[in-house]
């Protein structure tokens, strides 16, 4: 019969070793994948208040944003009284998925951003935190 140390002995084992894997791979991001081109957009307040992060994708009529970069990856910072609280990374492919399902789901705004003459798309934190989109 196992003992329940020797169970979580075990456990610790299984968790280290996938730990290692799961740096390894981040590790490969940044070094072996030779990231050349990185987008990074900053979220200050609203993002706390709606609970979205927006991606924009045209501007003044003409693609822009997720729709229109030339990196392969995007950075989106959180940020609370000037300090980053968070960053979400992800591939740009994948974002861009993300962001039709959420088109697709009516999760858009026009009008937004500085001027008002942005369009975006409207991610739930929640969603991507929890992986459900």
């Amino acid at each position: 019969m196992t003992s329940v140390a020797q169970s979580r002995g075990k456990k610790f084992d299984l968790q280290l070793s996938q730990a290692l894997i799961d740096e390894r791979r981040l590790a490969d991001i940044f070094t072996a994948s030779r990231i050349e081109k990185v987008e990074l957009k900053s979220e200050s307040y609203l993002w706390e208040k709606t609970g979205n992060i927006c991606v924009e994708y045209r501007s003044r009529g003409a693609p822009s944003g997720i729709a229109a970069t030339e990196a392969d990856y995007w950075v989106h910072e959180l940020k609370r009284d000037g300090a980053t609280l968070l960053y979400f990374m992800f591939p740009v492919e994948r974002l861009k998925r993300l962001c039709r399902d959420a088109f697709r789901a009516g999760r858009v705004r026009s009008q937004s951003g500085d001027d008002g003459e942005q369009d975006v798309v409207l991610l739930r934190i929640a969603d991507l935190i929890g992986g459900r989109s």
